[in-house]
């Protein structure tokens, strides 16, 4: 796309054979017509065809659901020793009896197999009801049995924090119920601005994506991290390049799906006030593969299918289009250009013929 947008601008810049930052609006529709790109205004029909931004889903989907420390999962390991108080009761040192079963791995699907009980189901489970449990199986061959289960090894209760972060690594869930913005800040913090960090978060087959500084201003989407979780940070991937009569020209990063034509302009600095043409500005895209807009025509009884390289051009003269332009979202390898205003160039001419030629130094003597 950018090579596309290149080698139109220059050959039009050829072309226009005068002094300015570009070629004239009259230039890039010219080039634009003879390469057959069609340039579409931007009209409702237009930003309607366009759509809304596909953003991912959020990190909000995920629920307010919190972490419940000392919960048996799967891959924990589990400390099981069993008690028989007798007859006699429990102060009875003749009949009462206990052993130490071991240490068992929760298994994937969550089970355990104990001798003389059989496999039971433990997982989801605080130790108090997996210790109901064992103590219901051995009734069956004790006269009164007591069962203790704790939790001897839990590697499962933890996260990790990846990426855009200053020390990333693999950290513990506590009774505190770290939240998203805990796991960031407890990995040393973002490197990049919240306007342009990417929270993505990983738990088993789920994924949610959203930026940082959404999650800042959200709290219900600052949500609650569970055992096993993945907090991926990262910075816009996403660029344009914006030239022409702005404030500011060259590659600018965004997070795709959060970025206006309008705040585009801005972000390269705003129209310049010297010598832009508002009506002319121009945005450059290729279309993806298989992609087509189909825009009503004025009757809006055809409709007029674009596929491939496409202009879109703003009045931002118009207050309605000015408007539309909060709506138009910009994507990856999209180029802005502004172009010039005709009196700006006749002013270049003026000063090119009003600067006195340089003379040559006089000689030494």
């Amino acid at each position: 796309m950018k090579r596309f947008v290149i080698s139109l601008l220059a050959v039009a810049a050829i072309a226009a054979c005068a002094p300015s930052d570009g070629p004239s609006p009259r230039n890039v529709v010219s080039k634009a017509r003879q390469n057959e790109i069609p340039i579409l205004p931007l009209s409702e029909r237009v930003v309607t065809a366009l759509g809304a931004p596909q953003a991912g889903a959020g990190l909000g989907q995920f629920g307010s659901g919190s972490y419940v420390p000392g919960v048996i999962k799967p891959g924990d390991t589990v400390a099981v020793s069993v008690f028989d108080t007798g007859e006699a009761g429990l102060f009875s040192a003749e009949t009462s009896s206990n052993v130490d079963l071991g240490e068992y791995v929760v298994s994937p699907g969550g089970t355990i197999s104990l001798p003389f009980a059989g496999t039971l189901n433990i997982a989801g489970r605080s130790t108090a009801s997996a210790q109901e449990i064992v103590t219901g199986k051995f009734r069956e061959s004790s006269v009164n049995p007591y069962a203790a289960v704790r939790i001897a090894r839990k590697d499962t209760d933890s996260y990790t924090v990846q990426g855009g972060v200053n020390a990333g690594g693999q950290f513990g869930l506590t009774a505190r119920s770290e939240r998203v913005l805990d796991a960031i800040a407890a990995a040393g913090g973002a490197t990049g601005s919240p306007d342009e960090s990417v929270v993505t978060l990983i738990r088993g087959g789920q994924t949610g994506r959203q930026v940082l500084a959404d999650i800042m201003a959200s709290p219900s989407d600052n949500v609650a991290l569970q055992p096993g979780d993945v907090v991926v940070v990262s910075g816009g991937q996403a660029s344009f390049m914006a030239d022409g009569a702005v404030g500011s020209t060259g590659e600018f990063h965004f997070v795709e799906g959060n970025k206006s034509l309008a705040q585009a302009i801005a972000q390269a600095g705003g129209l310049s006030d010297s010598r832009s043409n508002p009506r002319a500005v121009f945005v450059f895209r290729r279309l993806a593969p298989g992609e087509t807009i189909g825009v009503e025509t004025r009757n809006g009884k055809n409709r007029r299918f674009v596929t491939g390289d496409v202009i879109f051009r703003a009045n931002f003269k118009d207050a309605a289009e000015r408007m539309r332009a909060n709506r138009f979202q910009m994507r990856d390898g999209d180029a802005i250009y502004v172009g010039n205003a005709p009196l700006a160039n006749f002013s270049k001419y003026f000063q090119i013929f009003n600067t006195p030629p340089e003379l040559p130094a006089p000689p030494q003597q």
